[in-house]
């Protein structure tokens, strides 16, 4: 149960940065890694946090629902 609850709150986090970085990231920055763009980077980096928030969610919530009988 507590490794289903450490995992819906890390996926909550990963979520919420991710749409952060998406939405606001990288606006009003120069500079960049190579040839991308600060806003490409922050892109990037907001795809694979909400990826990885909305994977842990759903194991997190997997795990609970399991746990409680379901």
């Amino acid at each position: 149960m507590a490794l289903g609850l450490l995992l819906l709150l890390a996926g909550s986090g990963g979520v919420g940065y991710g749409l952060y970085a998406l939405l606001r990231g990288g606006r009003g920055q120069s500079g960049g890694i190579g040839p991308l763009p600060e806003r490409g980077v922050h892109v990037i980096a907001g795809l694979r946090m909400l990826v990885v928030g909305a994977v842990c969610l759903v194991a997190g919530g997997y795990l609970l629902w399991s746990y409680f009988g379901g």
